[in-house]
């Protein structure tokens, strides 16, 4: 029972997301218990301290610190709290509030259920910070332990990246991440765009969150959003997790998430994005980096700004030579000449001119696609199916392996046991790769050829009238190998691209250049059935 005089009092409240504390009244309503148990002995109630966070890490806790500073000064005789935990759940904390209650310089410290005085039997008010010690520490280790269970399980454990989301309705243990159906396209778009070489990942943010109306989710459960941010930009970029593995302490694990993109798109996704995922640094703008080399030493074409002032108008212009970037003594280059902008220009024009594609053969390739879709559907099921059975075979035979060394009878030396189980974890992972990877791609087939296709229309016109963005975002798209050489280009176009180039050569070659693009730049129903059968052979074949 506390002293009949009046005390200096104070009250420290806590709350935080520990599993034990969800239970505890809010910091709030810890407050005003405390009041009233103050007001009830009469005590002058000068302060009140509050922390919302965990209380196992010591020093982590301003308020805390606060309180035990002004304890130390005199300013609060008598501590009130909802429960003794609230203090503590460390020994190094636990240990500075029983002393300073020992020593007297805390004439008690009081909760709804017990007073604590410095005359008591130091042993109870131990125990009880022992135990909430000792909860904090059994909680780690069974938290720990759950989040490798689930990471070996295929689920990584933690928040989900930005396209998936954690499945909050999941049995505790047995949460999985899945698809967040309205982000997780506009995140393979970012990909999409990044890959396409054109765009910087500062430009791709901006699109993102102004053209798309895209946005992340923030606050507990993801209830909040937020604007995509440049460093949460990055760190997709960089994060494994979306072709389907990850880390968890220090361990690659193979996930069983839908995969976003394939292992070869994130290796030249880090490619483009340069050391350690971060953006190559450029002393000048080439519009052409990394697209154009020499033909000569495969060296990249670089450029070179030349600023020039024209004298009648005061003006300044600046002017770009492109020229072979060779540095390698051990090679040699007899590229020594510049080119203007100019002549590349033209010559690049005309490249992209021969993947323009008329309107009508665009039709009749989709109405194509569109009749072999069935058959696709048949031999993408099949080839789904002995993937994933590869996969679940692999895996009993790793269920058969433990099983065996469970008996004595057909048990093998620890170490050949270890062995061969770690060769079958290496091929069940191997083979979940394969599932992935056919997921992340095969479903994109017929859209991308789909895509590709529309991206031919009128793809000269948006050539010529598109700013250098748009210019070097359809030449890295088209384009597989292009070299310059002596002033002039040598130019390779990657596929489906090149098959559509050599498509419209053979429709060129029955019918002349200007009655091709005359007939089929219409839709296809109205192309004359006798044209359109003379030419049907060479878009078949």
């Amino acid at each position: 029972m506390l002293p009949s005089m009046s005390m200096k009092a104070a009250d420290y409240c806590r709350k935080s997301s520990d599993a034990e504390d969800r239970q505890i009244l809010s910091n709030d309503g810890q407050h005003n218990e405390n009041v009233l148990m103050a007001q009830r002995n009469g005590d002058e109630f000068v302060k009140s301290y509050s922390d919302s966070g965990t209380a196992k890490t010591p020093h982590k806790r301003s308020s805390y610190k606060a309180m035990i500073a002004d304890i130390h000064a005199g300013k609060i005789e008598v501590l009130y709290c909802w429960k003794l935990n609230r203090l503590a759940r460390n020994p190094i904390e636990g240990g500075e509030i029983q002393w300073l209650l020992q020593e007297g310089t805390l004439k008690a410290i009081v909760t709804p259920h017990k007073t604590y005085l410095p005359t008591d039997n130091v042993l109870q008010m131990a125990m009880e910070l022992g135990m909430a010690t000792q909860y904090s520490i059994d909680l780690s280790r069974d938290v720990k332990r759950g989040m490798l269970q689930k990471a070996k399980m295929g689920w990584r454990p933690g928040k989900a990246t930005v396209g998936y989301i954690n499945d909050y309705a999941g049995l505790k243990g047995e949460k999985k991440i899945l698809v967040d159906e309205e982000r997780f396209d506009l995140v393979r778009r970012c990909w999409d765009t990044l890959l396409t070489r054109a765009y910087t990942v500062p430009q791709i943010l901006k699109m993102a969150n102004k053209d798309w109306g895209m946005t992340v989710r923030a606050g507990r459960g993801g209830r909040e959003t937020r604007p995509l941010g440049l460093t949460t930009l990055y760190q997709i970029f960089t994060n494994p997790f979306y072709f389907g593995v990850y880390e968890w302490g220090g361990e690659t694990y193979q996930g069983e998430h839908k995969p976003m993109i394939t292992e070869e798109e994130f290796e030249k996704a880090q490619s483009i994005l340069g050391k350690k995922g971060k953006p190559r640094q450029r002393k000048y703008l080439n519009p052409y980096a990394g697209l154009i080399h020499c033909g000569e030493c495969g060296a990249m074409i670089v450029v070179n700004l030349i600023e020039k002032e024209i004298k009648s108008t005061g003006e300044q212009k600046t002017y770009r030579y492109y020229r072979c970037g060779h540095n390698r003594k051990a090679v040699k280059c007899s590229q020594k000449k510049s080119v203007s902008e100019k002549p590349l220009e033209i010559q690049l024009t005309a490249y992209v001119a021969t993947a323009d594609i008329p309107q009508a053969f665009i039709e009749w390739c989709l109405e194509r696609l569109k009749l072999s879709q069935g058959d696709r559907i048949k031999q993408h099921k099949t080839a789904w199916e002995n993937h994933q059975g590869n996969y679940q075979e692999t895996v009993e035979k790793i269920d058969t392996l433990v099983d065996r060394q469970l008996s004595e009878a057909t048990r093998l030396p620890e170490d050949i046991f270890s062995e061969k189980l770690k060769q079958l974890r290496a091929e069940k992972d191997h083979q979940k790769k394969l599932v992935n990877d056919f997921d992340a791609s095969s479903d994109q087939w017929t859209q991308d050829i789909v895509d590709e296709l529309n991206f031919t229309l009128k793809l000269k016109e948006r050539f010529d009238n598109g700013g250098r963005e748009k210019k070097l975002e359809i030449l890295h798209r088209i384009g597989q190998v292009i070299q310059l050489k002596d002033g002039e280009l040598d130019l390779q176009v990657r596929e489906p691209y090149n098959t559509f180039q050599k498509c419209m050569k053979d429709t060129q070659s029955i019918l002349g250049d200007i009655q091709l693009r005359k007939t089929f730049a219409k839709p296809l129903r109205e192309v004359e059935s006798d044209v359109l059968r003379s030419v049907e052979s060479c878009w078949s074949g």
